[in-house]
């Protein structure tokens, strides 16, 4: 349904709830995830705690939302890296999208990857299997694993020894994840050519999974 579809009550409460969202946001940038309450964010609004029930059910409601966007901003960033580039480089390109993000959007980041209430659920899910929150329409991790089967299908790259897709693609995700979090963590005040380094280490560790 397009904005000119809604109602002006309909818009009213699109507006009022992404109003909240960018408070709950700006009060995690500020102060982390534990400085986020109910309190705190219609403070931020000036609106009643008891109204914002009507837009959330719960603090935990308002993370998963914010979860959900950072998660579609960070696969907004991986699908601007062309598919046209080949395989390898494509890999590389891929991995220092994922690092750019976080230092852009350390907020969505640090949200996504360190609070426990967004982590993805893995009950019922099939042995070694990716649960369905990975695999949707929102999440980037497909791009990762479409990523890495074109480059083994192009022969760049092998699936580690004894393992498959899967575990191939999270030792990528692992290297650059770990890169992601030192820059906008202990790093952060470093003054170092941290985007040469991260450019040459994932192209010697595509290289390193190559024949």
């Amino acid at each position: 349904m397009t904005d000119e579809e809604l109602s002006p009550r309909e818009r009213r409460y699109q507006r009022t709830q992404q109003a909240i969202l960018e408070a709950a946001r700006a009060i995690v940038a500020e102060g982390g995830a534990d400085k986020l309450s109910i309190r705190a964010i219609a403070d931020r609004i000036d609106y009643s705690p008891a109204g914002l029930y009507e837009y959330f059910g719960s603090k935990e409601e308002i993370i998963g939302a914010l979860c959900l966007e950072g998660h579609r901003t960070l696969k907004r960033y991986m699908h601007q890296v062309p598919l046209t580039l080949p395989p390898d480089e494509y890999m590389v390109e891929l991995g220092l999208a994922y690092i750019h993000f976080a230092i852009q959007n350390p907020d969505y980041f640090l949200l996504i990857f360190t609070t426990t209430s967004a982590r993805p659920a893995f009950e019922g899910e099939a042995a070694g299997g990716p649960p369905e929150e990975m695999t949707d329409q929102d999440s980037s991790f497909p791009v990762l694993l479409g990523g890495v089967s074109r480059a083994v299908q192009a022969g760049k790259i092998h699936f580690l020894a004894g393992l498959g897709l899967l575990e191939t693609a999270y030792a990528f995700w692992a290297v650059v994840h770990g890169a992601a979090m030192l820059r906008i963590t202990y790093l952060d005040q470093m003054k170092a050519d941290f985007d040469r380094a991260d450019r040459l280490m994932l192209a010697a560790f595509v290289r390193g999974m190559g024949p």
